[in-house]
């Protein structure tokens, strides 16, 4: 039996499980799956460099990875289910039912379980017996939850792409004034009531933290509302109070100036899964991180983290390459390699929103030059004492 219609039962079996697959197939391989893909979302999430061909979490909320083979490449395919223990609560490798069943025994010896297939579907579905080290589980699931629970949150945190995070909080303030309004009578309003010209990146932002919900017209959502109550509770009324609590903190941050705005935007901030997870990395790295010393732990325990919200799209493609190969210590100890893969605005944009919202300490130094003259050791981050 050949991979394809392997795949094609495994995906209907889950289904029968009520379980919600996400699948990674390479584009050069879409028209053999179609059928698949017809079915499934796709991934990008990475463990250990290595795509899972099916990822998600199962009806008791454990995260679950199969490597996906037919009655060939058996022997590489249990090497694959092996690495996904390190990302994944339980790893399977599926087959033809003939050819896996020689290696049952030891698959789960190892604790791998075994999805065997035939003609009619799936034949055999036997479980790990045990579960193996997850030391990336953290990083899977929240990747998955950004992914599958994306209802909530719009996107990843490159899409924070604002140094100012006061400016997410407009077309919340936008909203709950007007109603439900088009994306573009959302951004006029903006530009015309907040003096604002990157109102597109404002509500993308907004809808990445959770605040509006995806769709159009664009309306808020349940914490879209709460922080809609809290702005009107602290005399944020309208688009102009905004930009007068703005102009206030120039020089400044906002959790010097206004704390409740910032713990408002912490919370927001944190309850991203991706975020939480980059939050959770700079406090083991902290009080005083060096950027270097975030990078190698998120490398070790939030790779995709370190991929989705730290590289550019050619780093994290070569940063992923990296991992693959085991030679992740270049990407936090080589300069020449993670100068090329970081994206220039983490250290200045994120590193202010992370001021702005009480993360990092005022005395914290971003950098605005070109990131082959960032000297990590000159401008360690700093992490707020609230945080620890």
């Amino acid at each position: 039996m050949d991979e394809a219609a392997v795949f094609d039962h495994v995906i209907t079996a889950l289904e029968d499980r009520n379980y919600d697959p996400l699948i990674h197939v390479p584009e050069a391989h879409s028209e053999t799956y179609a059928d698949v893909l017809d079915r499934c979302r796709r991934h990008s999430i990475t463990i250990r460099g290595r795509y899972p061909d099916v990822l998600g979490f199962t009806n008791r909320n454990r995260v679950f990875a199969i490597e996906v083979k037919g009655s060939a490449g058996l022997l590489r395919g249990i090497g694959q289910a092996l690495t996904y223990q390190e990302g994944a609560h339980v790893s399977y490798l599926a087959g033809d039912a003939t050819a896996v069943d020689s290696h049952t025994s030891l698959l789960r010896s190892k604790g791998v379980g075994v999805i065997g297939v035939d003609e009619a579907g799936v034949s055999a579905w036997r479980p790990p017996p045990r579960a193996e080290s997850s030391t990336e589980v953290a990083d899977i699931e929240g990747q998955l939850s950004v992914r599958l629970r994306g209802g909530e949150f719009g996107g990843d945190v490159t899409t924070l792409s604002l140094a100012q995070p006061l400016n997410y909080l407009a077309p919340v303030i936008g909203i709950d004034g007007a109603g439900p309004l088009a994306r573009e009578e959302l951004d006029d309003l903006i530009a015309a009531e907040y003096g604002f010209g990157a109102g597109e990146s404002a509500i993308t932002s907004a809808q990445t933290l959770g605040l509006l919900a995806a769709g159009s017209p664009c309306r808020l959502t349940d914490q879209g509302e709460l922080s809609a109550t809290v702005l009107r509770g602290y005399g944020v009324l309208d688009l102009a109070d905004l930009d007068a609590v703005k102009r206030e903190t120039r020089g400044s941050t906002v959790a010097e100036t206004h704390p409740p705005l910032a713990i408002l935007l912490r919370n927001a901030f944190a309850r991203h899964p991706e975020f939480g997870l980059l939050l959770d990395a700079l406090r083991a790295a902290g009080p005083e991180a060096h950027f270097l010393d975030l990078l190698e732990r998120l490398v070790h325990e939030y790779p995709n983290v370190l991929l989705s919200a730290i590289c550019t799209t050619r780093g994290a493609e070569r940063a992923r390459k990296l991992i693959e190969r085991g030679e992740t210590e270049r990407i936090y100890a080589d300069p020449d390699v993670w100068r090329d893969v970081v994206r220039n605005n983490v250290l200045f944009n994120f590193v202010q929103q992370l001021k702005h919202v009480g993360i990092l300490a005022p005395e914290t130094r971003s950098h605005s030059g070109a990131i082959d003259e960032y000297d990590p050791d000159e401008k360690p981050w700093i992490v707020a004492t609230n945080v620890w």
